[in-house]
């Protein structure tokens, strides 16, 4: 029987009595979904998923997209996104080790920005008795919804560039940052000129109606927002820089503490979110899906 448990304050649920292995049939998929939506976060614990089962139960969501950067792909299975630490022979990442390190919406810098996102525990890293490697969500609705109407007002008709470029310029520099204050920093391949300009970037309103709840959205984030469209820089970055302080407070934020077999989903239109990387080396490994979302204007 299938339950769902809230197990935030404002939004994230726990959904049980579920195996996502199975086809689920219509009515069943269908209290799935608007748990979901509802949610904007759920957790599937003990699951056990092949690459397949994964890409079958999200792409019933819609269709899935393949991330820009190949070389972090699952070998036969495009649609898996690799997040891990762990390096193959020649001391190369098998996948994105430095993924979530900023606040930030799955591919929010594309014109079809993602729906949702489904991220899958294979290896979870645990020191005495500990699971690391927390993954941090913020509500993008309730923190609209929070706002006052003056600042409701003023953000209203403004827009914002997502750009992916930027958004590799950031991680590069904390990877510096890293190395100089001695902190191990797996090797990654880093973008190519033509995978940079696949992602051109692209400007979206910041106040987003979602497609299927219609809650209003604050659709910026620190890691793919690079400046306000019309509004000089200073101004710009002060106004975003109170507005993501402002979506990032306790209050409108859920943590997640990994198991194995946990099959999590996240609304990247109603969340932003951040992992946190207190883990290495000890190996971690998970696997996302991505679900593409409609155009924005």
């Amino acid at each position: 029987m299938l339950r769902i448990t809230r197990i935030g304050k404002h939004f994230a649920a726990e959904i049980s009595g579920v195996d996502l292995s199975v086809d689920l049939d219509e009515s069943t998929f269908s209290q799935v979904a608007n748990a979901f939506f509802d949610n904007e976060v759920v957790v599937f614990r003990d699951q056990r998923l092949t690459p397949a089962q994964q890409i079958a139960f999200t792409r019933r969501f819609g269709p899935l997209e393949a991330h820009v950067r190949k070389e972090s792909r699952l070998a036969g299975h495009d649609e898996i996104f690799i997040l891990s630490n762990k390096v193959d022979e020649n001391g190369k990442a098998i996948g994105a080790q430095d993924a979530g390190r900023f606040w930030h919406s799955d591919l929010s810098y594309k014109r079809e920005p993602s729906l949702l996102s489904a991220l899958y525990a294979v290896e979870v890293p645990v020191k005495d008795g500990v699971a690391l490697g927390n993954t941090y969500f913020a509500s993008t609705s309730a923190a609209y919804q929070a706002l006052s109407p003056a600042m409701k007002e003023r953000v209203a008709n403004l827009r914002n560039v997502h750009s992916y470029r930027e958004y590799r310029l950031k991680n590069y520099a904390a990877q510096l940052e890293d190395m100089r204050l001695g902190i191990r920093t797996v090797q990654e391949h880093a973008p190519t000129p033509e995978q940079l300009a696949s992602v051109p970037d692209t400007e979206m309103a910041v106040v987003r109606v979602h497609p299927v709840t219609k809650r209003n959205c604050l659709f910026i984030n620190e890691g793919h927002t690079s400046a306000l469209v019309g509004m000089p820089r200073a101004e710009g970055d002060a106004l975003l820089a109170e507005l993501y302080a402002h979506i990032t407070q306790p209050e409108f934020i859920y943590g997640h503490s990994w198991r194995p077999g946990d099959l999590l989903m996240w609304d990247n239109i109603a969340v932003q979110h951040k992992a946190t990387f207190d883990y290495d080396p000890l190996p971690r490994l998970l696997y996302r899906t991505t679900v593409r979302g409609p155009a924005v204007v």
